[in-house]
């Protein structure tokens, strides 16, 4: 059970220039954070924060559940795979982790069939289009356990029928798993997000619920719900 996710007091620069300054977001430990916010204003360094893939000038990321850390699944923008076949891509976290061939073949397996991906058993990971890079990405994030699945813009790329499949899996997943994403799309914040975090120029401008941020007194949030889902 997770008891606590928080970013607190972070400063973080790089190349001299400063994108966190004094942050701190106390996200909810149940259902799924939505991080929504202008192009450059920071959601994906702060999930790249969350994972450890970066680290605070200073501050803290605090991650606790129970007696030991919380297991993340990371899924970025930017997607890299072997020069295998889908099958040996999924495998390879698997077999590092010293799972048995006949585990492996399972679970690879299943994991495929349930995401209706099982006719790309074969084929090379690097061949398939830009749509199914990004699916397969997603399938891939959910091969290994874990208690916090982050995602960074998870369906960017993928056509409709595609993110049907991966929203209503996260609306199953969020009942026993916390689930924190970007999204660039407001219709699935709207759709999908149990808390929306909106960030701007790296500072935190409001955390809400969904049924209450269309009603917020926040003039930039006003304005960006305006501009983004109000407006015709």
């Amino acid at each position: 059970m997770i008891k606590k996710i928080s970013i607190k007091n972070v400063n973080f620069g790089f190349n001299q220039k400063v994108f966190f300054k004094n942050l701190s977001i106390d996200f909810s430990t149940k259902g799924i954070s939505v991080i929504i916010g202008p192009n450059g204003s920071g959601k994906s360094l702060i999930t790249k924060l969350l994972k450890g893939i970066i680290l605070p000038d200073s501050g803290e990321i605090l991650l606790i559940s129970g007696k030991t850390k919380p297991k993340i699944s990371y899924l970025s923008q930017k997607i890299t795979f072997l020069r295998r076949d889908v099958y040996n891509n999924l495998a390879y976290p698997l077999i590092i982790r010293n799972y048995r061939k006949k585990q492996i073949k399972q679970k690879v397996n299943k994991i495929l069939e349930n995401f209706n991906f099982l006719d790309k058993l074969n084929f090379s990971a690097r061949s398939l289009s830009k749509g199914n890079k990004q699916f397969l990405a997603f399938i891939r994030s959910q091969i290994i356990k874990h208690d916090i699945l982050v995602l960074d813009e998870p369906c960017s790329n993928l056509d409709f029928e595609s993110i049907k499949i991966i929203e209503k899996y996260l609306l199953t997943l969020k009942k026993e798993k916390k689930i924190i994403m970007v999204t660039h799309d407001m219709f699935q914040a709207m759709r999908l997000a149990d808390e929306i975090i909106i960030i701007n120029d790296g500072e935190l401008i409001e955390i809400s619920g969904k049924k209450n941020i269309l009603k917020s007194k926040n003039k930039f949030t006003k304005n960006f719900f305006t501009k983004h889902i109000l407006s015709p």
